[in-house]
């Protein structure tokens, strides 16, 4: 039996998600639309009993976090925000048009899009390429992700060692790139803001998907 029930939300809508721009490190405020998707996401979930919340470090997903917590019926014992559920960091990217980046990327490389990418050599590809055509090559990899997320969720069973339900504030590409570990189909399926992700976890190596991106 799981020990762990993770719900993973993405951010609300943000500024620069208005202008499609890579978002990585870098932060913007959430725009109205946003903090509506927030609200109406912690009115969906407010009659779960978290026993930790806690966000990303970025402005935005600590926003996202706090509008949400204050929709719930039942206030959680623990507040936090982790730097292990930041974003994806795309590095000398950051800021730039995503259909841009990926156009040049693309056509460099003979794909036809980011998702003919994921479809045809997997989406770790993806983040292998970005790297190699970043200016500083620090653009982050597939498996650094995968092992902030496991850094993350041990945090967690630290903080609740007795396990039970656990909200996340994180990231688009975060999130889909976990999905994507976990066996989900993410082709033209990326996380819609303030859509949840929800997990079950028995040990911080042992996770399943449960549900994928719902919206409220």
């Amino acid at each position: 039996m799981e020990k762990y029930h993770l719900y993973v939300v993405r951010h609300g809508r943000t500024f620069l998600n208005n202008f499609h721009r890579l978002q990585g490190w870098i932060d913007s405020e959430l725009t109205e639309l946003g903090q509506q998707q927030a609200i109406a996401t912690g009115q969906g979930l407010r009659q779960i009993p978290f026993k930790l919340v806690v966000s990303s470090d970025l402005h935005r997903a600590v926003e996202t976090r706090d509008l949400i917590v204050q929709q719930l019926n039942q206030q959680p014992a623990k507040i936090s925000t982790d730097k292990a559920f930041r974003e994806v960091f795309f590095s000398s990217f950051e800021g730039l048009p995503a259909d841009e980046v990926f156009q040049k990327i693309c056509q460099r490389y003979g794909f036809t899009s980011q998702d003919d990418i994921i479809a045809k050599k997997g989406f770790a590809e993806v983040r292998r390429i970005m790297q190699d055509e970043d200016l500083t090559h620090q653009a982050e990899l597939y498996p650094e992700i995968i092992n902030r997320f496991r850094t993350g969720l041990y945090h967690i069973t630290q903080a609740v060692p007795q396990g039970g339900n656990v909200l996340i504030i994180s990231h688009g590409a975060f999130i889909r790139t976990i999905a994507d570990f976990l066996g989900t189909n993410i082709i033209n399926n990326f996380p819609s803001n303030a859509g949840v992700t929800e997990l079950a976890m028995t040990v911080p190596g042992d996770v399943r998907m449960i549900e994928y991106n719902r919206q409220f």
